[in-house]
């Protein structure tokens, strides 16, 4: 017992050496004086490396620091996922049932969607940010049924289960579904089941009743230096993409995802391949897909949006998990440059 954890310790600060190398290279890559950048790193049940570079607010000269908070956009998905799981594991939702045993009003004439389906990308729904009325409007706050309607009038995609499409429409629904079925609303069903009991304290959906009015100035790069993104009512993003928080807490959920602590029995079907028709598996789960880098496993969703971008990696071999979020889209250094360079640095011999 002792060797066990001589070695455990041993290898934490092994670790935590090859974060502090990784934060050397990464200084050299990145404008201390623009967007933020947030990072944290863990490895089992600690975190071992977390800093903050760049700026909340640039007008204000404000720099990002552990107490902001920030839009992270389809980083949200999984959120979504373990709220459906939950669901399942307390025998509310089958996954391989129509969508329409659950919501009988849905307009989608005579398809037969699976919840699975809706998670995985593989509907075939018609794709809300492809639809110039909902984005013509994404200032506007609107309700989940009014965003549904919104959206099912756009060009169905492809055949139910024939090709993996993603799909923002389909987490909309999911997120009607959830509401449906937990007698609760999106936003107070993720509180009660995953933000409380994980501490998460600084961690919301917003919805028709909260934007996202503590959340960091969102930017978007332009000729000379930044510009302030878009201006949207987060409720629009509603189960794809519109959970606040930050790094603290994502690295509450990452730990979570690798112990399985606080979560159903059933959470690692968040990331688990899916199949399509033609029996090919294609390596998205429930609102995480899955990856290798240098021959390592790992779960993840990436976040791009208007003055938003995030990434999550989960190795769970090697019990470590990265987050990186920005408050900047399209940044000149993605989240997810700086969190495969994190990932080079911790996994060099």
């Amino acid at each position: 017992m002792t060797l066990s954890f001589g070695v455990q310790s041993q290898n934490t600060e092994s670790y935590q050496q090859k974060a502090l190398k990784f934060e050397e290279a990464l200084l050299q890559k990145i404008d201390q004086d623009g967007a933020g950048l947030s990072v944290i790193i863990t490895h089992k049940d600690q975190v071992i490396f977390e800093n903050y570079y760049g700026y909340a607010n640039i007008e204000k000269k404000e720099k990002l620091n552990a107490n902001h908070v920030l839009g992270i956009a389809s980083m949200s998905k999984q959120f979504l996922g373990m709220a459906t799981l939950f669901l399942v594991d307390e025998g509310n939702i089958d996954l391989d049932k129509d969508i329409k045993e659950y919501l009988p009003n849905l307009a989608i004439g005579d398809r037969k969607i699976k919840i699975r389906q809706l998670l995985s990308h593989t509907s075939g729904l018609p794709e809300l940010t492809q639809n110039d009325e909902f984005m013509n409007n994404i200032a506007t706050k609107h309700s989940v049924k009014e965003i549904i309607d919104i959206g099912l009038k756009g060009p169905y995609r492809s055949e139910v289960g024939e090709r993996y499409i993603y799909c923002n429409t389909g987490y909309t629904i999911a997120t009607a579904l959830i509401e449906q079925v937990s007698g609760m609303d999106f936003a107070s069903y993720l509180k009660k089941k995953i933000f409380v009991p994980l501490q998460m304290s600084h961690a919301y959906s917003c919805d028709y009743n909260q934007d996202a009015d503590n959340a960091v100035q969102r930017y978007s790069p332009d000729s000379v230096g930044y510009k302030k993104a878009q201006v949207m009512h987060f409720s629009n993003l509603i189960g794809g993409g519109a959970i606040v928080t930050n790094v603290q807490d994502m690295s509450k959920w990452c730990m979570a995802l690798l112990s399985g602590k606080n979560l159903p029995p059933n959470y690692q079907k968040i990331w688990e391949p899916n199949m399509l028709n033609s029996g090919e598996s294609f390596s998205y789960g429930l609102g995480m897909g899955s990856s290798t880098f240098q021959n390592r496993t790992f779960y993840y969703h990436p976040g791009m949006g208007d003055g938003m971008n995030s990434v999550d990696l989960i190795f769970p071999e090697e019990e470590i998990s990265i987050t990186v979020i920005r408050n900047v889209f399209p940044p000149k250094l993605s989240s997810n440059d700086v969190a495969f360079l994190a990932a080079e640095y911790l996994f060099k011999e």
